[in-house]
């Protein structure tokens, strides 16, 4: 664990012990498990930032954490979003998220990208959307002259079925529009059996 991220521990730590929360209560909170917690707080971990974000909004310290990471923008916080907002059944929502991430780091440095799309994110939950965030990382990076991170790659990034996403956002079939985006979507996606039109990807 670098030393920032031990910083961050000791604040959230501390913030648990002053509400008087367990670790048992704090994994309850965040999906995760007493042991995943104890490891965690005794730096015998390298904790992913979504896992630390979360425990931060779990005490209640988000500023304080906020104060101290950077802001750049992350596929795995972008991930987080998406989960987020497919729990609460917007899918349009979900979509919005990705395309800030891209809208984000247009224009910074090929050094940025990479860190970006680097960490491969937690699962959102849907096979689909996993697989429209492995392309989406290959896009960012083809975009920069990077190659493709090797977690984008995996087997469970591919779906064996065709998914036209905006089927999913319109909540039916729409087969001229779904004809469209499968003749204009960018191969980063379609190659993954993910269909959305490259316009889509350009604007927020």
């Amino acid at each position: 664990m670098d030393r920032l991220s031990s910083t961050v521990v000791e604040r959230l730590r501390a913030a648990r012990l002053e509400l008087g929360l367990s670790q048992a209560d704090i994994a309850d909170r965040i999906g995760t498990t007493q042991s995943a917690i104890a490891r965690l707080e005794s730096g015998h971990s390298d904790p992913r930032l979504s896992t630390l974000e979360r425990y931060a909004r779990a005490v209640g310290v988000e500023h304080a954490f906020e104060a101290g990471r950077t802001t750049a923008p992350t596929l795995e916080r972008t991930a987080d979003e998406v989960r987020a907002s497919l729990k609460a059944g917007e899918a349009g929502e979900a979509l919005r998220h990705v395309i800030q991430f891209l809208d984000d780091i247009d224009g910074v440095d090929r050094a940025a990208v990479r860190q970006s799309v680097r960490v491969e994110p937690d699962g959102t939950g849907d096979e689909r959307w996993d697989a429209l965030l492995a392309g989406i990382a290959e896009y960012a990076s083809r975009r920069a002259g990077l190659s493709t991170p090797g977690w984008a790659s995996a087997p469970g990034r591919f779906l064996r079925k065709f998914w036209f996403v905006v089927e999913e956002l319109m909540g039916r079939p729409m087969p001229g529009l779904a004809a469209l985006s499968a003749g204009s979507a960018s191969p980063e996606l379609a190659s993954r059996g993910v269909f959305l039109d490259r316009a889509s990807l350009e604007s927020v």
